[in-house]
């Protein structure tokens, strides 16, 4: 056996072995655009939402377990999957050999993913599939969240009404100051959140998508 790998046996129909695990980055910044391509894609995203769940351990799936957590066909995720791992953004973990099939489990290689603006700058076209991407999983979960909440209005128990979907867009008229305040509200939201590692084992998965924009005739560049 050799020394970096580790074998146990499952319920005597598996064998499972993990190579020796390395701490992955809490942050990646992606700076490579076959990474922002791999990224421009809902599914490709979930398989990546999946992997990087925030805790103490990144979770270690094979195939199936992701197509069970996805609710997706096991035969659609292969490809994604090895795109995911072509770039580098996960990582075969170990093996199993269950009812005599090698089973291949994979992990994140980062807790967290950044876009430097300037990046993203160089390379519009796939910056643009990628958050559309990003756009579509989140229409897709949220769009499922309202329709399977069918409390009627004003019915939620008071200690229940995180669980009914939210949504809120405006436009505003104000001045730049009122507006650069506005955003830094948004900012300090979005820092206490990234810097936020404690996981209630007993929680809920809450999905936040925050964004603002001028309208381009607007900021004269």
């Amino acid at each position: 056996m050799n020394d970096d790998m580790i074998v146990s046996m499952w319920q005597d129909v598996s064998m499972e072995q993990f190579s020796v695990e390395v701490e992955p980055p809490a942050v990646r910044s992606v700076d490579d655009v076959e990474v922002l391509k791999a990224l421009a894609d809902p599914t490709r995203l979930a398989i990546m939402s999946a992997l990087m769940k925030s805790g103490r351990d990144l979770p270690v799936m094979s195939v199936k377990e992701l197509a069970a957590e996805l609710g997706e066909p096991q035969t659609k995720l292969y490809r994604h999957v090895k795109q995911l791992e072509a770039v580098g953004l996960i990582r075969v973990a170990g093996t199993r050999l269950v009812s005599g099939i090698l089973e291949q489990r994979y992990q994140a290689c980062q807790r967290d993913l950044t876009l430097d603006r300037g990046f993203l700058r160089e390379h519009v076209d796939e910056s643009e599939q990628a958050m559309q991407a990003v756009l579509d999983l989140y229409r897709e979960g949220f769009f499922a969240a309202f329709r399977a909440d069918k409390t009627p209005a004003g019915e939620d128990p008071a200690e229940e009404t995180y669980l009914r979907p939210l949504m809120f867009m405006c436009d505003l008229k104000v001045s730049p100051a009122r507006a650069a305040e506005l955003r830094s509200k948004l900012d300090e939201i979005m820092d206490s959140l990234k810097n936020d590692q404690t996981e209630d084992p007993n929680g809920v998965t809450l999905n936040l998508l925050i964004g603002c924009y001028v309208p381009v005739e607007e900021t004269g560049r």
